[in-house]
C-alpha cells in the first residue's frame, strides 16, 4: 500500500512546484486614470514605464504608460495613461508594439497596411520599416500582424499573422474546428528577415456552432535564450453574449532547437479563462504580451492588456494582468521529430491553383509535341540511370534539412505563391488578376505538353521503383499509379519563371533560381529522377518559344506589363 501511494506523492509534489513555478495574478482595470481603448499590444520601455498601442485611435501613434507593481509579487497596483502621442498619420489598425534598446525606438505593426514601421518615443516616424518577406501579403484582413516583439540580447524581432494565411488555407470559425497554421518570422537588427518556423494553434474548444469565435495568436514575447512566448486565446461570443469567454493559453517554443522551416513543438505554460455571465463580467480579450521586469526573487514578469472595444456597451473593461514565472526550462521534446504532415495538409486543403478556370493560349494542334524532341527515359542497368539513381540518393540525404522543408512545401502549395517572393510582390487572382492570368494560361500549356509525354513514356515514380517512402508519403497513394518522366511541376516551375521574367525583367535572375530550385526540389521528394526534370526544362523552353509567337499571348503580356507598372509605381510611394 505504501508502495502504491508513492507515485501519487510525486505528482502532488510535481503539481506544488508547477504552481510555484507560475502565478497568475488577478487582473485590474483602472478607468479613472485609463481611458476607454483598443489597447492591443504593449511593450517595456524600462523602469514602470510602457507604450501601449490603441488600434482604434484616431491617428497612429501610441500611449505612453506608468505601470507600478507589487516588486515580491508583481501584481499590478497601478496604470496611469501619461500621454498620447502620434505621427498624426491616419491609423493603420496598429496591434503589436515592440521597443528596441539600441535605436532608442518603437516598431509598431499595422494589420491595415500589413506593415511594421519606427517611430521615435516622441511619435515621429523614422522612415525605417522591417522588410516583410511576400507571402505575408495574402494576411487576411482582420488576421494579420497581431503580434511583434524585439529581443535586445539575440537581436531578433519575431511576428506572426493571427490567423492562416489565404495562401497556405482556410482559417477556423464556429463551425470549422480545425487549428490556424502560422509562419513566424524573425528580423535581425538590419530589419531584414531571417529565420522562419510553422506554428500551429490549438483547435477550438467551443461545442456546437452557436455564436461567433475567434482563435489565433495574438501576442509573441522574444526571451533572451531565443525562447519565444506565444499568446493563443479563443474569444467565443454567444448568441445573446451571456455565455461568452475568453480562453487565454501562454505556450513557450524554441526556435534555437529547430531547423528554419520545422513545425515548432510548443509547451504549455499556464492558461486562463475569463467570462461573461450573470454573476461573472472578467471577460478580457488579451491582445497584448511583453516581458516585463524581474521581481525581487528573480521571477519573469510578463504584462498582459487587453481590447474592451472601447469599454463594449458598457459590459467590458480595460484590464491589465501580470503573470510571474520562475525557474522553467522549456525545451522542445527530445526525437520527437518534425511533423510536417498537418502543415503540408492544410496548405493542400486551399487547392492548386493549375485546376483554377483560366483558359490556356494554346490550340491542341498549337501545343508542341514533347515525344519528338525529348529521349527515352534511362534505362536501369545503365550509365544515365546510374546518374539518376546517384540524385535519387542526393535527395534523401536532403530531407531532414530546411532544403527538405521548402521541397515539401513546394510539393503542394500554389505555384503563383511559390514564385511570388521571387518575383517581388503577392500573384494571385485577388492581387494581380492580369498578372495571374497571363501565368496560368501558360501554365495550362505546360501542363497540356508534359502530359502528352508522361502518357506515351509511362515510367515508373522513383520512390515507388526503390520501395520507400516519398518526402511527403501522405501523397504516396495517390501517385503511385501516376508517371514521372518528364516532371509536370518542373515544366509549370520554368513556365511560370520565365512568364514572370517577360513582366518583371529585373527579377529574371531571382526567378530563374527559385525554378532551378524548385526542380532539384523534385528530385529530394522522391518523385522525380534528375533525367525528369532535365527533360521538363527542355519542354518548357519549346512551349515559351511558341507562347511568344501566339497573339493572345502576347496581348496578355501587355495587359500583364501595364498591371506590374502600376505596383511598380505603388512601390514608390510607399
Amino acid at each position: 500500500m505504501k508502495r502504491s501511494l508513492f507515485p501519487i506523492l510525486i505528482c502532488l509534489l510535481a503539481l506544488q512546484v508547477s504552481a510555484q513555478q507560475v502565478a497568475i495574478n488577478k487582473q485590474h482595470s483602472f478607468p479613472k486614470t485609463v481611458p476607454p481603448g483598443n489597447y492591443s499590444g504593449i511593450t517595456w520601455l524600462g523602469g514602470d514605464r510602457y507604450a501601449v498601442v490603441n488600434d482604434k485611435a484616431r491617428t497612429a501613434g501610441f500611449h505612453l504608460m506608468t505601470i507600478r507593481i507589487d516588486e515580491t509579487t508583481g501584481d499590478i497596483k497601478e496604470v496611469r495613461a501619461d500621454s498620447f502621442v502620434t505621427s498624426n498619420q491616419p491609423n493603420r489598425d496598429e496591434e503589436g508594439i515592440c521597443y528596441v534598446p539600441q535605436r532608442n525606438t518603437l516598431f509598431v505593426s499595422g494589420e491595415t497596411d500589413r506593415s511594421m514601421v519606427e517611430y521615435q518615443l516622441d511619435g515621429q516616424l523614422t522612415g525605417k520599416q522591417l522588410t516583410i518577406p511576400t507571402v505575408f501579403k495574402s494576411a487576411r484582413g482582420n488576421g494579420g500582424f497581431e503580434a511583434l516583439t524585439y529581443n535586445a540580447t539575440t537581436h531578433r524581432f519575431w511576428t506572426t499573422t493571427e490567423n492562416t494565411l489565404k495562401t497556405d488555407g482556410v482559417k477556423p470559425n464556429i463551425s470549422r474546428k480545425i487549428p490556424n497554421v502560422l509562419r513566424f518570422q524573425s528580423f535581425a537588427d538590419d530589419l531584414q528577415p531571417r529565420e522562419q518556423y510553422w506554428y500551429m494553434t490549438d483547435s477550438s474548444e467551443v461545442k456546437g456552432t452557436e455564436g461567433k469565435s475567434t482563435l489565433g495568436v495574438s501576442a509573441l514575447a522574444a526571451l533572451d535564450d531565443g525562447q519565444l512566448i506565444v499568446l493563443e486565446r479563443e474569444v467565443y461570443q454567444s448568441p445573446k453574449n451571456v455565455g461568452s469567454f475568453v480562453h487565454v493559453k501562454l505556450y513557450v517554443v524554441n526556435p534555437t532547437l529547430q531547423k528554419a522551416g520545422d513545425l515548432l513543438q510548443k509547451q504549455l505554460i499556464t492558461d486562463f479563462t475569463t467570462k461573461m455571465n450573470v454573476t461573472d463580467r472578467s471577460f478580457a480579450n488579451y491582445e497584448g504580451l511583453c516581458v516585463g521586469p524581474k521581481l525581487k526573487d528573480g521571477r519573469l514578469l510578463l504584462m498582459l492588456v487587453a481590447d474592451s472595444q472601447d469599454q463594449y456597451k458598457g459590459y467590458l473593461k480595460d484590464w491589465f494582468r501580470s503573470i510571474a514565472i520562475a525557474n522553467i526550462d522549456f525545451k522542445p521534446q527530445p526525437n520527437a521529430g518534425n511533423n510536417l504532415s498537418a502543415v503540408l495538409k492544410a496548405i493542400s486543403s486551399a487547392g492548386n491553383d493549375s485546376g483554377l478556370k483560366t483558359p490556356a493560349f494554346l490550340s491542341n494542334d498549337e501545343l508542341p509535341n514533347p515525344i519528338r524532341f525529348i529521349p527515352e527515359p534511362p534505362q536501369p542497368g545503365t550509365g544515365p540511370f546510374d546518374n539518376d539513381t546517384y540524385y535519387y540518393h542526393y535527395g534523401k540525404a536532403q530531407r531532414q534539412t530546411p532544403r527538405g522543408n521548402q521541397a515539401a512545401l513546394d510539393e503542394v502549395q500554389w505555384t503563383s505563391k511559390a514564385f511570388s517572393e521571387a518575383a517581388g510582390f503577392m500573384i494571385g487572382p485577388d492581387e494581380t488578376p492580369e498578372i495571374f492570368k497571363l501565368a496560368q494560361g501558360a501554365q495550362k500549356d505546360a501542363n497540356a505538353t508534359n502530359k502528352r509525354a508522361k502518357n506515351y513514356f509511362r515510367r515508373t515514380r522513383p520512390y515507388v521503383y526503390f520501395n520507400e517512402p516519398s518526402l511527403v508519403s501522405e501523397a504516396d497513394e495517390g501517385n503511385r499509379t501516376t508517371f514521372s518522366y518528364p516532371s509536370g511541376h518542373t515544366i509549370r516551375g520554368w513556365v511560370y519563371a520565365l512568364t514572370l521574367a517577360l513582366v518583371v525583367p529585373d527579377s529574371t535572375e531571382a526567378l530563374i533560381a527559385r525554378a532551378q530550385e524548385y526542380a532539384i526540389n523534385r528530385v529530394i521528394c522522391g518523385r522525380h529522377y534528375k533525367s525528369d526534370i532535365d527533360a521538363s526544362l527542355v519542354e518548357a523552353t519549346a512551349v515559351m518559344s511558341r507562347l511568344l509567337s501566339n497573339a493572345a499571348f502576347l496581348e496578355q503580356l501587355e495587359k500583364a506589363r501595364k498591371e506590374y507598372a502600376h505596383i511598380r509605381e505603388k512601390k514608390k510611394e510607399e
